[in-house]
């Protein structure tokens, strides 16, 4: 087998991860609505290409020390590192299925690999044509207790794995089918489930962002992502940032092999992370700008409690506490191709600590304060009213004793009576309507007089 797809993708990923991250993030499993802050953790030097939490061999993954040996010579001498004990004979078989339901191009070639898992690389490899409708064997295969098969197949400018099986010394006949997919090279395909974007203030003079982007491809197709080894095209990194770095996220599905860069597999149980880091200046503001290539279902920014973020692009969500640290966290979604998230990032973390109120603090003292005006209000209205049915009362009882009467035909008492109604009226002791009839009736007796 010809190793140039892999060789290729392998220093790829030793390009991208030259230098270990100063910090990794995790993302939260399950992911809708923010859970737990991401870890922050010292990172090990890491390439882009496979997971590495449990180790799973991929032909992007590890290393040939033996030469590629066709299986109908019926060699299986292995590379002088191999221990000279005799071996168990295994068969490997299996079916090629391209999931468009095309057919395999005659003279494809299938690839075994033998990995030993004490040496940690592959010893030998095998190599057969695939046979009409799919089929392949591997006959007399060496085997070990330490031995992991692994199919590869190269197909339409991919390599494609197969699950990895370890020999445990009991089976010797391994059934390892393998799906192949037709290949596009349009990234629109893909899609942003995920984006967190966490930033450190521990370094004086400058903020660290820790960027990870959460993608899937929900096409049918596998997406061929080209790349020089100094960029990721569909990751967009803000202007003025230093120090670019990438990682493959823990737990992240791993990345195939293709031509000129990497592909992405189609599927929804396939969730791709990619992490990457740069640094920008930062005083007491940054005014920062993430472009996004491709839709973006969610957006997090993740900041330390007392590092204020405004935009009318986000919502704030609250603070969260990971290892003993407070964060704040901001979201934002349905964030469409070509779009920019732009917000402003000011203070320092432990800024105002105690005294910063959150929204939610500040919307229940204005509610309480609004509820002793209601109930002031009310206290006032009613005093006024139950003085303003007194005085009436009043009225009427002077009325019905003929005090209206001890005025008698005194036009200046009268004059007197009419001013002092005036004065009750506007200071709000007396209704309208008895104001009116009151002061009716006054008037209609001076007229009498004149």
């Amino acid at each position: 087998m010809k190793f140039r797809q892999t060789v290729m993708v392998v220093l790829l990923s030793l390009t991208l991860a030259a230098c270990s991250l100063a910090e990794d993030i995790t993302p939260p499993p399950g992911y809708s609505s923010l859970t737990s802050i991401p870890t922050v953790a010292q990172a090990t030097q890491a390439p882009i290409s496979p997971s590495t939490a449990t180790f799973v061999p991929t032909s992007a993954s590890i290393g040939s020390t033996a030469e590629t040996t066709p299986a109908s010579t019926g060699s299986t001498t292995p590379s002088a590192e191999v221990s000279a004990t005799p071996q168990a004979a295994a068969v490997i078989d299996g079916t090629v299925t391209v999931s468009s339901g095309a057919a395999i191009p005659d003279g494809t070639d299938v690839n075994l690999l033998l990995y030993d898992t004490t040496a940690g690389q592959v010893m030998q490899t095998l190599t057969e044509s695939i046979l009409p409708g799919g089929k392949y064997e591997f006959t007399n295969v060496p085997a070990e207790k330490t031995t992991v098969f692994l199919v590869t197949v190269d197909y339409s400018g991919v390599t494609y794995d197969s699950v990895p099986v370890q020999f445990d010394g009991t089976l010797f006949q391994f059934d390892m089918p393998l799906t192949v997919y037709d290949t596009t090279s349009d990234l629109n395909g893909l899609t942003v489930t995920q984006a967190h974007l966490q930033f450190d203030f521990s370094t004086a003079g400058q903020v660290q962002v820790m960027s990870l982007y959460e993608i899937s491809n929900p096409g049918s197709n596998s997406v061929i992502v080209p790349t020089d080894g100094s960029s990721v095209p569909f990751i967009q990194i803000p202007a003025g940032a230093a120090n670019v770095q990438y990682q493959l996220a823990q737990g992240s599905s791993p990345l195939m092999s293709a031509t000129n860069g990497f592909a992405l597999l189609p599927g929804a149980d396939k969730q791709y992370g990619i992490i990457a880091t740069f640094t920008l200046p930062y005083t007491k503001r940054l005014v920062f700008a993430q472009p996004f290539n491709l839709p973006v279902s969610s957006a997090t920014i993740i900041v330390p409690e007392g590092v204020r973020v405004r935009s009318d692009q986000l919502t704030d969500t609250g603070t969260q506490a990971s290892s003993g640290t407070s964060y704040h966290l901001y979201q934002s979604s349905s964030l469409a191709s070509g779009s920019t998230l732009t917000f402003t990032i000011s203070g320092m973390p432990g800024n105002n600590a105690g005294l910063l109120l959150n929204q939610q603090i500040w919307l229940m003292i204005g509610v309480g304060i609004l509820g002793l005006i209601l109930i002031g209000l009310g206290i006032f209205l009613f005093l006024r009213d139950r003085k303003l049915r007194k005085l009436e009362q009043e009225f009427e009882e002077d009325d019905e004793r003929g005090n209206a009467d001890a005025l008698g035909d005194d036009r200046d008492g009268i004059m007197d009576a009419i001013i002092f109604l005036d004065d009750q009226y506007k200071a709000g002791d007396i209704s309208k309507e008895t104001y009116e009839n009151r002061r009716d009736e006054l008037k209609e007796r001076l007229k009498n007089l004149a």
